[in-house]
């Protein structure tokens, strides 16, 4: 009589070779899953950060002829200020005064032209 177990596997014809790699690729995939899953578009990322006001400070000295973009925001949930963001010639941005008499002029013409 011999005390010696017989080793078997729960599964016949799968070798413990086999079971290992199984489960040391399991484990590299479940390792992957976290960096993974957190992901999102930075599409989403853009809508999330503007909620505030963006100007801070605002100029009212800067001459028409300097500016080649304009951007106004209106009031709203972000922000209870209307916001003029100017894109110089130069590369620069700055905000304008909304409440500066050239710059209403500018914008009352720009709103008329997009309505």
């Amino acid at each position: 009589m011999s005390l010696r177990l017989k080793v078997t596997s729960s599964c016949p014809g799968t070798s413990p070779l086999w079971v290992l790699q199984g489960l040391i690729l399991l484990s590299l995939l479940l390792t992957l899953v976290p960096w993974t899953a957190g992901k999102t578009p930075s599409v989403d990322k853009k809508r999330f950060v503007e909620l505030r006001c963006m100007c801070l400070n605002t100029v009212s000295g800067i001459h028409p002829s300097n500016i080649q973009n304009l951007e106004v925001l209106r009031a709203g949930p972000h922000c209870a200020n209307v916001e003029v963001i100017a894109s110089l010639k130069d590369g620069r941005k700055i905000c304008l005064d909304p409440n500066a008499p050239v710059y209403k002029k500018i914008i009352r013409k720009l709103l008329k032209m997009n309505y």
